[in-house]
Parts: C-alpha cells; sequence; structure tokens
C-alpha cells in the first residue's frame, strides 16, 4: 500500500480539462487556471463557460472537444449516467484523448461505474483514478479540498501536481475505488452527525433549552472528538481473548455509561413526545462500538 499522502512539487504547466463546471468544478477551473495551467472547460451551462473563458479558459463544444490535446481531465458532474456520458459517450473524453493521459473522476459514483469507466479508458492507454473531494465550495474555492484518491502509484503521480491546484492534501488511499470508499465512509460521518445534531436540537427544543446554549455545550465539551473514540479504543473488531483485561474493563465502562445515556435521553423524548429514531438505533447498536 501506497504512503497514506502525497504533496507533490508544482511542475510544468500541463493542458487540463474540467468537465462540469457546477459549484465545485467552477472553482476547482478557476484554481487551475490560477496555477498556471492551460484549460479547457465544457458545461452544459454557457454562462458557466464564459465565465471561464474571461479568465483565460477554452470554451469547448464537447467533452471530447475540451479533452483534445489534454494531458489531464477533471470530470466534475452529478451522477453516474452523466459521467458515463461525458467519458464514453459519443462526445465522450475518450474519442479524443491520447494515451498516457489521465482522467480523474470527482464526481461521487458507485465502484460499478468507475470500474467501467478504468476499464473502457485502459483500451485507449488512458488511466483513470477516482479522486473523490471534500471541502464543499469554499475550499474548491480557496483551493483547500482534501482529495482522497484510489488508482495506480504512476496515476496518481502523474495527476498529483494537477491536483495539488485546487487540494491542500492529496490522500492515495489504495487501488481504483479506494478513494471513493473512503470519501463514503467519511461522507457517512458526517451525515450520521448532522442527523444525530439535529436529534439532539429536537430533544432540546421540547425540553424548551436554547438551542445557542446546546451548540455552546456541545462545542465546549469535545462531542466531535469524543465521536473518534473507536480510533483510541482501536475498533472495529471485537474483543478477542488476547487483548488485556483492562482493555475489556474500559470498554465495558463505556458501554454500560453509553447505553445509560442514551436510555436517559430515550426516555426524556418518551415524556416530551417527540421522535429521535437515530438515538434509538445507537442505543440497541452501541455494544458494537465498544466492540463487546
Amino acid at each position: 500500500m501506497s504512503a497514506p499522502s502525497t504533496t507533490p512539487s508544482p511542475v510544468t504547466p500541463q493542458h487540463v480539462a474540467v468537465i462540469g463546471l457546477g459549484q465545485m468544478g467552477g472553482p476547482m477551473a478557476d484554481c487551475l487556471l490560477a496555477a498556471g495551467h492551460a484549460v479547457s472547460v465544457f458545461d452544459i451551462s454557457g454562462d458557466a463557460m464564459a465565465l471561464r473563458a474571461t479568465n483565460g479558459a477554452r470554451a469547448a463544444t464537447s467533452a471530447a472537444d475540451a479533452a483534445t490535446g489534454a494531458s489531464f481531465v477533471s470530470i466534475v458532474v452529478f451522477n453516474d449516467s452523466q459521467l458515463l456520458e461525458v467519458v464514453t459517450g459519443p462526445d465522450g473524453v475518450l474519442r479524443s484523448l491520447e494515451p498516457g493521459s489521465v482522467v480523474a473522476v470527482h464526481t461521487t459514483a458507485s465502484l460499478a461505474t468507475i470500474v467501467r469507466i478504468a476499464e473502457a479508458a485502459s483500451e485507449s492507454g488512458v488511466s483513470v483514478i477516482d479522486a473523490g473531494i471534500s471541502g464543499g465550495e469554499e475550499g474548491a474555492t480557496s483551493g483547500t479540498l482534501l482529495t482522497m484518491v484510489g488508482g495506480t502509484e504512476d496515476a496518481v503521480a502523474k495527476a498529483g501536481p494537477v491536483l495539488m491546484a485546487f487540494s491542500k492534501e492529496v490522500v492515495h488511499a489504495g487501488p481504483i475505488g479506494a478513494g471513493m470508499a473512503l470519501k463514503l465512509a467519511r461522507n457517512a460521518v458526517g451525515y450520521t452527525m448532522m442527523t444525530a445534531v439535529h436529534e439532539a436540537m429536537v430533544l432540546a427544543r421540547a425540553a424548551n433549552v436554547d438551542l445557542a446554549l446546546l451548540n455552546h455545550v456541545i462545542g465546549e465539551t469535545g462531542v466531535f472528538a469524543q465521536a473518534l473514540a473507536p480510533f483510541v479504543l482501536g475498533g472495529p473488531a471485537p474483543l478477542g481473548p488476547d487483548d488485556p483485561e483492562s482493555l475489556r474493563t474500559m470498554l465495558e465502562h463505556l458501554r454500560d455509561l453509553g447505553e445509560k445515556d442514551l436510555q436517559q435521553a430515550l426516555a426524556l423524548a418518551a415524556d416530551l413526545e417527540v421522535e429521535i429514531p437515530v438515538t434509538n438505533l445507537v442505543s440497541s447498536t452501541f455494544h458494537a462500538v465498544a466492540r463487546l
């Protein structure tokens, strides 16, 4: 397995195509232009292309046109069907890319779609990497995205200098698909915690507690750091006979305390007649978090 992250040094500017100029792709194209790369762009929105053209990009007539002469392509479309169209469709980038070029799939897509694209590209001597991005529009605009990449060592090395134009870090997660898996796992944490915070707000509001106070105590008591406890405790594998008894004692205490607190939260919710289904699910599965 590769090193966990790479921070490539700048190299000679490349010809880069960006397909998809929405909230993420547009600012990413701007970062590439600012870094000195020659950029061609394609989007169904003429206005989005015109905006980048004013900054020096070439507005293309199709994905294939944008990729003509490019050594690297960033694809930031919405879903699997759009991704397949702009890569393998009649006017897709594989119609014009030269052998040795690299296609970076930033779209959050299924592993099956990514593998299908990679196989099609390999027939033309083109490499595909899945390059999930995290940091939102603000990160794309400031060039501080965290980019999680799956692909061969060679393809990732080629891609690194271009990816760093809009990234604060490029993490090579493993072979094709690993970058997307890492992003999806990370996203699962984010959305689950968002839902948990929502339920906490429902509970606090029903109890007539000021939500600003809830926000304050969450921030001041290390709740989000606490959520990373499974890493410290060596999860997720269940305890084995060779694990130290002290670890078992610690985890049993964590389980008992967690289940007690969660049951009390559920009892309060029942009294207040509000639904907190995620908390209910966590209560029934917390023993797994405690590895018991």
